[in-house]
């Protein structure tokens, strides 16, 4: 089921200065890790003289969509927070607005661990399990949640700056006014659309790590060739969370990130793989397969590769099966080294470090819980 339904002609867009700010810091994708975006703010020092510009999908997935959507409302009061509509913003909004059925939208609910609609009817102590229920809910919650909901019906599409556009995944050239909202919130890869736009383009939605080739990268992926900036760091969805950001100080760009990984000490060193092997989304589609003992044998069409993939790397999404990402690559170490922990991978375990993702297979000790 597409969570887009119903029609929107065209994309609204919202036009601010933001020179008249020491910094401007940008961000997306914080998919409701109010912890993450706290983390990541005080990392900068984040103050009333910065301006903060959040490109979509404030919302769902993670833990706290209502208590990070109640944060980004009293950050926005003091009228230096500017954000963007992202898709999964909009399943709210075209819900409550009668584009989305009650009926689809109990699935939603229902099939999903968290969700706005979910932390709503929780604080209300109200049942979601039918679309009855569902639909009692969505008769109160003007009432209650009067002020998120008005914060998120306010979200443009488009945020056009002298230093840059911001949209949460992409834009077609040509007038901003004319633009198609539901490309500005799901255009797939658009990293690597070949037009040159003469403004910067800042975008989130496609997982920057999907740009990488053998060795994953997590950082933001600038194309200079179309002067398109993607900082999606896959945080609430990829096992390497990672919230990205740009900081524009005097006529500069810097890059950062924040994570809230737990961290390790390594006590071996290890050496750098050779020509590694990275399945990423989307080429992550199974077109086929069959099941072993040991797991299943997997048929990557667009890869044109059969691999063995353990049966608990493998679901399913919208009728198709797909297969986690995952990496042979092992990152070059050195005894000492502090390293984030992504997860246990095979033999070892998934790191991180300065972005960079890779399998560790030394010994090492713990300095976060796990």
């Amino acid at each position: 089921m597409s969570m887009m339904q119903g029609s929107r002609e065209n994309a609204v867009v919202k036009r601010v200065r933001l020179d008249h700010y020491k910094r401007v810091i940008v961000t997306s994708d914080i998919h409701g890790d109010k912890d993450g975006l706290a983390g990541m703010l005080q990392q900068v020092h984040f103050s009333y003289e910065d301006g903060l510009v959040l490109v979509g999908d404030l919302i769902e997935r993670g833990a706290h969509s209502l208590e990070l959507l109640r944060m980004v409302l009293q950050y926005a009061k003091a009228g230096n927070v500017y954000a963007v509509e992202g898709n999964n913003d909009a399943v709210f909004i075209d819900w409550y607005a009668g584009r989305i059925s009650d009926e689809d939208i109990c699935r939603y609910v229902n099939g999903r661990k968290n969700s706005l609609i979910l932390d709503m009817a929780m604080e209300l102590e109200m049942k979601y399990e039918t679309a009855e229920d569902i639909k009692r809910l969505k008769a109160v919650l003007g009432e209650a949640f009067r002020e998120e909901i008005e914060f998120l019906q306010s979200l443009p599409q488009v945020i056009e700056s002298e230093l840059a556009v911001f949209v949460h995944a992409g834009i077609r050239p040509g007038d901003l006014r004319k633009q198609d909202p539901e490309y500005c919130m799901t255009a797939p890869e658009f990293g690597r659309q070949p037009y040159c736009f003469k403004k910067t383009v800042v975008v989130g939605h496609w997982p920057v790590s999907n740009y990488s080739d053998c060795v994953i990268s997590v950082n933001p992926y600038w194309n200079h060739k179309s002067n398109v900036i993607s900082i999606d760091g896959g945080n609430s969805m990829k096992r390497w969370q990672q919230i990205n950001y740009l900081i524009f100080e005097k006529g500069t760009i810097q890059f950062g990130y924040y994570d809230q990984l737990p961290k390790i000490h390594a006590l071996d060193s290890q050496e750098e793989s050779q020509e590694p092997f990275t399945l990423l989304f989307p080429h992550t589609r199974i077109d086929s397969m069959r099941e072993m003992r040991e797991g299943n044998y997997c048929v990557f069409s667009s890869l044109n590769k059969e691999l063995l993939i353990a049966k608990d790397r493998i679901y399913r999404y919208k009728g198709t099966y797909y297969c986690y990402d995952f990496t042979t690559y092992c990152l070059p170490v050195r005894a000492g080294e502090r390293l984030s922990y992504c997860g246990k991978e095979g033999a070892g375990i998934l790191v991180k470090r300065d972005g960079i993702v890779g399998n560790y297979y030394g010994r090492y000790e713990l300095l976060h819980d796990l």
